[in-house]
């Protein structure tokens, strides 16, 4: 499917292609949400958060952890501060809990509170999606941290494409973009079917994920099965 070239954003948008027609969604939708992000975005040059990032991951061994039931059991059972800690969305809130501060945060919006945009030493990859327009509208202006856009349709304008599809599986791809020396998945839960209390502010249990939700799932573990990852 891709040969060797993960970083070609043009083998994405045929990937991506096959993703709405599974999950049934429109590419319109993708594309208005991409035009309202990137008009959202005030930092005109974005190269030099992306340099930011390249220095921050390139040949590190970074550490990448998502939402599920077992990120806190996860970040506590390493024997090592991480050299990188990127948290997929609402797993900022379990890196805290455990003691841990990320350096990226990968994110729809659709796990994060207003507090946990508040961190301005934080860089948040910010996604646009066909059903993420209000909380694009209403969460990008009061981000403190650096901005990156990414989207799911053509790369463009201040809107960049580093591959994946959920939040956790786009995390492990901007690792292995910006050339990360391992990648280590923290608190990956993706065949259970089990939804982690991370994953939305208002959840307090864990819970059983809707069929498009395991949809996601089987779809985030075929892309990130195209990596070499460590799960932990």
């Amino acid at each position: 499917m891709f040969g060797s070239d993960l970083r070609d954003s043009f083998k994405w948008m045929y990937i991506y292609d096959l993703i709405r027609a599974d999950m049934g969604y429109n590419y319109l939708d993708d594309y208005y949400a991409s035009q309202t992000l990137n008009t959202l975005i005030k930092v005109e040059d974005i190269y030099l958060i992306e340099k930011r990032i390249k220095n921050l991951i390139e040949g590190k061994d970074v550490y990448v952890v998502g939402a599920s039931s077992k990120c806190i059991e996860g970040l506590k059972l390493l024997d090592r501060v991480p050299d990188v800690l990127i948290a997929a969305d609402g797993a900022i809130r379990c890196c805290f809990e455990a003691g841990y501060t990320p350096h990226i945060v990968v994110t729809d919006l659709d796990g994060l509170t207003v507090d946990d945009l508040k961190y301005s030493e934080l860089i948040y990859v910010i996604h646009a999606h066909g059903n993420n327009v209000d909380r694009l509208l209403k969460y990008v202006k009061i981000v403190e941290g650096d901005i990156v856009g990414t989207n799911q349709c053509a790369q463009y304008g201040r809107l960049r494409i580093y591959g994946g599809f959920t939040d956790g599986d786009r995390a492990a791809f901007l690792a292995n973009y910006f050339g990360a020396k391992t990648i280590n998945l923290v608190g990956f839960d993706l065949r259970s079917g089990i939804v982690g209390r991370y994953s939305k502010p208002w959840m307090k249990l864990d819970s059983y994920g809707t069929p498009s939700k395991i949809r996601k799932f089987k779809w985030a573990e075929r892309l990130l099965n195209i990596l070499n990852v460590i799960y932990i």
